[in-house]
């Protein structure tokens, strides 16, 4: 049977396959949707966590900003709060409001928060909890504007939307919030660097460009003494009652600054301190808002790089030393100490007997050598001075040498050379009682081996003569601080000739005292070979009238490198009409040095200027600091 060739032929009636009649649904702006909402619900929670912790995690002190903080962390919170709520509850129209409601919130906050930060200056600084807390409502304002666009990030009508699959959307919404909580963890401490910064001044060498001389900068500093470095005069900018970490380091030559260095959001507890070699200054102290966070910043005393900064939480102590990679603290009212490295990991802490404490310590020879004031303890029936050593490498005790029970070391008489201590162990003498009672001050030179404590030489029974003034007990200075004495640097940056080394090291005693055989008070000199101990020469200026500060008595005389003696005297006997003179001493009759009146620009120097002066030796000469008629410090340089 055949079949014809012109028929239909069979009807395929099979159903086609479900997945080719299924409509393909996109799934590209699903995702978005959840992408932008993830994002912005981490965002508001990240501005609230942020904004928690700015107010209370970062140690702020209180106060009406704290308030403020406080009022506006909690609206944050709510607000948030509410966001999250409706968005869960109540997408669409709802979510879209509360979520830009949220944001215009987070930027008017976030601008009061900026506009608020004041100019870094005196007293005046940025703190992290304003930077994190500016930061937190940054992201309010990210999360609310992405909230409310991912409402808005829909596909057809209503009936005809189709979600993308579950895994899917876990894995977006993962990514979204891993992606802005990472941006938090990385933004918050970018945020309280950027404090720091906003807060820092700093020029380095860049004097002669600024055109900054000191009559520009003298507004900056109050009625204090410099710090004495080879590079200059370390000037503490600001001294008040919470001194920021403000210094100016100043060409003695020009008054122009060489470099300056300031963090006002860090206060200085202390006065610069530098290393042995004088290459190394120290300034370390807390934060003005928050005590718990201290740090100490090494600076280069030549040009003001920083070297390091060592972080630490709390305070370790008084900063005694530093080393190239070392920094020694005593703890207060305590017998122990500890060192550290640039890092503020702690390398040994040791002990000095009981009952000590370290008065002043230098780094030389491996050796931590320290002076320590020790009061009566069981094994010591009365207070005396001990000199002690300790290994810088692990902190063994080295050796140690009392003093004499009945002498006194002040910190400015415990000197330190490359391999040895020479101490002044002075004791003081009643002549007679009563109100102005005089003394007599015995100085014993001792110099000891750095390396093992042994006794170089001694001088025993080195006097001048009585006095009425306490402050008039000497000082004791050394000729070369350190081996190789470094150029100085002028204020354009160019390295001054190198300082001429005299043929020997001296060590000199300046006192002021009343002699028996002359009238009046007399300023004198005690010089010694500080290898040996020999005794050099002794000479004595005449005085108006004897200082009654310590340290005015402490900065009318200073040594040059090359052994000469600087003195500044005051020969009248009314202070209302001075008489100030400047002698140097080289072993024979001292002679007078002329001071001129008046700098090369025609800037007066007050006739008082010797009163409240300091001699610093600068170069081949010496520099002269004085208060000026608006009570800030002008410098001349003698040569």
């Amino acid at each position: 049977m055949s079949h014809s060739a012109s028929g239909t032929g069979r009807r395929h009636t099979d159903a086609a396959p479900a997945h080719s009649r299924r409509a393909k649904t996109p799934t590209g702006r699903p995702l978005a949707r959840v992408f932008l909402r993830t994002a912005g619900l981490t965002s508001l929670v990240c501005w609230a966590v942020l904004l928690v912790w700015a107010s209370f995690g970062t140690g702020a002190s209180s106060g009406s900003s704290g308030l403020y903080m406080i009022i506006g962390t909690v609206a944050s919170v709510l607000t948030v709060a509410v966001v999250i709520a409706t968005a869960a509850s109540y997408p669409g129209l709802r979510t879209i409001i509360g979520a830009l409601i949220a944001a215009v919130f987070a930027a008017a906050a976030g601008w009061a928060v900026y506009s608020s930060m004041p100019e870094a200056g005196p007293g005046q600084f940025i703190t992290h909890r304003a930077g994190v807390a500016a930061l937190a409502y940054g992201f309010g304002v990210v999360g609310g504007g992405l909230l409310a666009l991912s409402e808005f990030v829909v596909e057809g009508y209503a009936g005809g939307r189709a979600p993308a699959p579950k895994p899917l959307r876990r894995k977006v919404a993962v990514l979204a919030a891993a992606i802005v909580v990472m941006l938090a963890a990385a933004l918050a401490p970018a945020m309280s660097r950027w404090a720091e910064l906003a807060n820092q001044d700093v020029l380095v060498a860049d004097a002669a460009a600024s055109e900054t001389a000191l009559d520009g900068m003298a507004a900056l500093a109050g009625v204090e003494r410099f710090t004495d470095t080879p590079y200059g005069l370390l000037r503490t900018d600001h001294p008040t009652e919470r001194t920021p970490q403000a210094v100016t380091m100043l060409d003695p030559a020009t008054g122009a600054a060489v470099w300056y260095h300031r963090r006002w959001n860090w206060l200085a507890s202390q006065q610069p301190v530098l290393s042995h070699a004088q290459d190394l200054v120290a300034l370390t102290g807390p934060r003005a808002d928050n005590a718990d966070d201290y740090q100490t910043r090494v600076l280069r005393s030549r040009d003001g790089s920083e070297v390091a900064t060592a972080g630490f939480d709390g305070d370790p102590g008084v900063l005694l030393a530093l080393a190239e990679d070392r920094l020694l603290y005593a703890e207060d009212d305590s017998e122990a100490f500890h060192v550290y490295d640039f890092d503020g990991e702690l390398l040994w802490d040791a002990e000095m007997p009981a009952g000590c404490e370290g008065t002043a310590a230098q780094i030389a020879d491996s050796r931590v050598l320290l002076l320590a004031d020790c009061v009566p303890a069981p094994d010591r029936p009365v207070a005396r001075d001990y000199v002690l050593a300790f290994d810088l490498d692990d902190g063994d005790a080295a050796w140690q040498r009392e003093l004499d029970i009945r002498a006194v070391v002040l910190p400015e008489s415990f000197l330190v050379t490359e391999d040895s201590v020479i101490v002044d162990s002075r004791i003081e003498h009643r002549v007679t009682d009563g109100p102005f009672s005089a003394r007599r001050f015995e100085h014993k030179l001792i110099s000891y081996s750095a390396a093992d404590g042994s006794k170089r030489w001694h001088m025993r029974d080195q006097s001048f003569g009585s006095t009425n003034s306490s402050a008039c007990g000497g000082t004791l200075h050394l000729s070369q601080p350190t081996a190789k004495p470094a150029a100085g640097v002028s204020a354009a940056g160019d390295a001054k000739a190198q300082v001429s080394e005299a043929q020997r090291r001296t060590v000199q005693i300046i006192e002021c005292y009343s002699a028996k055989d002359r009238e009046g008070s007399w300023l004198g000199v005690m010089s010694y070979d500080a290898d040996s101990g020999e005794r050099l020469h002794r000479e004595s200026v005449r005085l108006g009238y004897a200082p009654l500060d310590p340290e005015v008595a402490r900065g009318w005389g200073t040594v040059l490198p090359d052994n000469r003696a600087l003195l500044a005297t005051d020969l009248s006997l009314d202070p209302t009409r001075p008489d100030c003179r400047l002698y140097q001493v080289d072993g024979g009759k001292p002679e007078r040095v002329e001071f001129a009146t008046e700098h090369a620009d025609g800037t007066r120097i007050p006739e008082d200027w010797c009163h409240d002066a300091q001699l610093s030796a600068v170069g081949t000469g010496a520099a002269v600091s004085y208060v000026d008629d608006d009570g800030t410090r002008g410098i001349a340089v003698v040569s």
